[in-house]
């Protein structure tokens, strides 16, 4: 019987984490450019950090989660596992938040004080960078493993 490799995947869960700290890099980018903003560069970012959050968020719970699980089967990871699939529900919430702050700036400016948008950029990119720190270590770990066997 045909058994799939534990990393079938990994290849495209690296690709989507890539993307994603790209994303960041862009989020840091306008937040240290306000109060002015490149108008493009907010609607770019808008358009594509929702499907990149969630694109990444879905291949974690399908293939990176259940390896994780299946190989390393303990009860710490699976409070880690429960843990960060909690950070993807907050992760989109944020991000819901992050794509209207980023309309608005790419639309010349809003209510909110420069100061306030700074930081709501900066607290979800760090978020971010954190919590595929955290699944890159697992994914390393995985890899580990299977290069072992």
């Amino acid at each position: 019987m045909f058994e799939p490799s534990p990393t079938v995947g990994f290849g495209e869960l690296s690709q989507l984490y890539r993307q994603t700290l790209q994303i960041c890099d862009s989020l840091e980018a306008v937040a240290d450019s306000l109060p002015r903003p490149d108008r493009k560069r907010c609607r770019q970012i808008a358009a594509s950090l929702k499907p990149a959050i969630e694109a990444a968020n879905r291949l974690e719970e399908q293939v990176l989660s259940p390896a994780v699980l299946s190989r390393l089967p303990d009860e710490g990871m699976q409070a880690t596992i429960c843990r960060l699939r909690e950070e993807h529900a907050q992760d989109g919430a944020a991000a819901d938040e992050i794509v209207r702050i980023l309309v608005t700036l790419s639309r010349g400016g809003g209510r909110r004080s420069w100061e306030a948008i700074g930081y709501m950029l900066r607290a979800y990119f760090l978020a971010v960078r954190r919590h595929v720190a955290c699944e890159q270590s697992l994914l390393a770990s995985l890899r580990t493993i299977s290069n072992s066997h």
